[in-house]
């Protein structure tokens, strides 16, 4: 036992090491070769219009459908630009039917990305001869590759909260905002688009489900035999941090009571890697539901249109659910509501306790500093359950 620990401590002192050696190279990059690109994008002729506009946004799925309203706001300003959005394979299905958006760009960012990958990444960016950046989260790339890629205008978020590496780079666009803590990200987001003369914005999220989507998740009703006039209620267990998560025996508990006292048919929601920890919860269970694991997150978008609640952990599939109207009630945790929350028919379930909230939108753990997570198990089956109860009656 004690060896595994002295081992897992090893691991980890590994990681950071090469974490730190890893930002120190792409800092030294960014210096040595500033001079050579600033004088590429002195020399490129610059248009008055922001007439083909970049926006990046690599952070996980809820960022992205929270990160929406920015590309309505830019079309709705100007309807002639070419607006493209650089995002992660994770999260690109998010933007499938999106009216707003002219060109996906992927950030295919992997164990094996280096120098090379950049590169590649920053000729492909440099030919569509973007007039303006948007890079919505602070991060190294998000100031590296806009610069390299020769934009002439670029507009970057910084905080006090990113790592120094990030810190000593953000020279490198020539707009900054900085993201105050505890502030919505989503208004910081929208607030980015002032320095191209966007100040009347809506905040309402977007989220567009198309035939192919509404077709997939009739299929699937209809192959389970649920119907639309059924109360249909969509649980999905897991986030991207564990510390992020309500107990599964809990989840189990709800679900029956669910089904038993409100008549609900459940349906657990999730990838392909959820599928063990499902069948887990479901064997916990003392009655039948149903799982959908092989949906898209569009696809996804699709199932929600059709199901009256869904209820999950502080998660993207939540904010998907959220953009298309459907009630959610969020199991929030450690998670700060004030930088990123669900609106309109949502329900917040949380505990104050003294250490938290302390997961931010630019700022998030990946462990219970405290080590105890009361923020999660103080949270009863039955506090949940009134929740439902009161979504339901609503």
């Amino acid at each position: 036992m004690k060896a595994n620990i002295v081992f897992g401590k090893f691991i980890k002192m590994i990681k950071r090491i090469k974490f730190y050696l890893t930002t120190l190279f792409w800092v030294l990059s960014a210096y040595l070769s500033y001079f050579f690109f600033f004088f590429l994008i002195f020399l490129k002729k610059k248009r008055k219009e922001p007439g083909r506009i970049l926006v990046i946004q690599t952070a996980k799925i809820g960022d992205l459908v929270c990160s929406t309203p920015v590309f309505r706001e830019i079309k709705k300003k100007y309807p002639e630009s070419f607006l493209s959005v650089l995002v992660t394979p994770l999260t690109v299905s998010v933007l499938k039917n999106n009216p707003h958006i002219d060109e996906v760009i992927l950030f295919e960012r992997n164990s094996s990305f280096g120098l090379k990958e950049v590169l590649r990444l920053v000729r492909k960016i440099k030919k569509c001869n973007f007039d303006w950046s948007f890079s919505l989260m602070p991060g190294i790339f998000s100031h590296i590759i806009p610069f390299w890629s020769g934009i002439p205008k670029r507009v970057s978020s910084i905080s006090k909260c990113a790592p120094f590496g990030v810190k000593i780079i953000s020279f490198l666009s020539n707009y900054r905002l900085e993201y105050l803590k505890r502030t919505l990200a989503l208004k910081h987001y929208l607030d980015l688009l002032k320095f191209i003369g966007i100040n009347q914005v809506s905040q309402k999220k977007e989220v567009f489900v198309g035939k192919e989507e509404r077709k997939k998740a009739l299929v699937f009703l209809r192959g389970n035999n649920l119907e639309l006039e059924e109360f249909l209620v969509g649980i999905s267990l897991t986030a991207g941090k564990k510390f992020k998560e309500w107990s599964f025996d809990r989840f189990a508990r709800l679900a029956d009571r669910a089904i038993n006292e409100l008549g609900a048919k459940v349906i657990f929601t999730g990838s392909s890697k959820d599928v063990e920890i499902i069948k887990k919860t479901q064997s916990l269970m003392n009655n039948n539901s149903f799982t959908a694991t092989g949906f898209n997150l569009i696809e996804l978008a699709g199932l929600f249109e059709k199901i009256n609640l869904f209820i999950s952990v502080d998660t993207g599939p939540l904010y998907i659910a959220n953009a298309i109207g459907v009630p959610v009630i969020d199991i929030a945790g450690p998670c700060d509501m004030n930088t990123q929350h669900p609106d309109g028919k949502s329900y917040i379930v949380q505990k104050e306790i003294s250490c938290g909230p302390c997961s931010f939108i630019m700022s998030a753990p990946s462990y219970c500093k405290e080590g105890h997570l009361k923020c999660l198990k103080d949270i009863s089956v039955e506090y949940v359950f009134n929740t439902i109860k009161k979504a339901k009656n609503n």
